[in-house]
C-alpha cells in the first residue's frame, strides 16, 4: 500500500522541522488571522455554547481583535452574562487553524465606534457607527493554539495537538 508508506515518510520528516519557538509561533498564527476575512466567536450561556461567523479586525500587537455587532444580539447579552469566549481562524488552503481563548469587552464610545466601523457594516447597520444599534467587542486573548503545518508547526503527537500558548504578564510563553 502506497498511501499509508507515503503518510509515514511525510510524518518521519515533518517531525524533525517541528517548530517550538514561540515567535516563530506567534508569526504563523498572526499570518492566518491577517490572511482569512471571517473567524468564529463562539460564547458561553445557560443554553450551552453559541457560535457565529463575524468579520474582525486584523489582530492588534498584542494579538487583541475588534468586531461589530448590535448591542441587542444574543452573542453580546450572553457576552455581558458570561465575558469568556473563544476566537477560531481556520484556513484549509494553508493546512492552519489559530485558536485564541480570551475575554471580550463591550465598547460603546462612540468615538471608537466611528474609527472601527467598515464601510461593509453598512448593510447591517443603517445607522451606521453613531447609530444606537452598533457596539464594539474587543477580545483579549490569554491563550493562543496554533497547527500550522506548512509552517511545521505541529507538536508531537504529530499531527493530534496544536502548539499552546500562554500570556502571563504581557508575554507569551510556550506549554509543554
Amino acid at each position: 500500500m502506497v498511501v499509508p508508506h507515503l503518510a509515514r515518510l511525510y510524518r518521519r520528516w515533518a517531525r524533525t522541522k517541528n517548530v517550538d519557538d514561540v515567535d516563530r509561533i506567534l508569526r504563523a498564527a498572526r499570518s492566518t488571522m491577517r490572511r482569512k476575512k471571517y473567524c468564529v466567536l463562539a460564547t458561553r450561556s445557560v443554553e450551552g455554547i453559541g457560535a457565529r461567523v463575524l468579520q474582525p479586525f486584523p489582530p492588534d500587537d498584542d494579538f487583541g481583535v475588534w468586531l461589530g455587532t448590535s448591542p441587542t444580539s444574543r452573542k453580546t447579552e450572553q457576552l455581558r452574562a458570561d465575558s469568556t469566549a473563544t476566537l477560531v481562524y481556520e484556513d484549509d488552503g494553508k493546512a492552519a487553524c489559530v485558536v485564541l481563548m480570551g475575554n471580550v469587552r463591550i465598547v460603546d464610545a462612540r468615538a471608537e465606534r466611528v474609527r472601527r466601523f467598515m464601510p461593509s457594516w453598512w448593510a447591517f447597520f443603517p445607522d451606521g457607527p453613531e447609530g444606537d444599534d452598533f457596539v464594539l467587542l474587543r477580545f483579549e486573548p490569554h491563550r493562543i493554539e496554533v497547527w500550522d503545518a506548512a509552517r511545521h508547526i505541529t507538536p508531537e503527537p504529530f499531527g493530534l495537538r496544536s502548539a499552546r500558548l500562554t500570556r502571563r504578564d504581557g508575554t507569551w510563553t510556550l506549554e509543554s
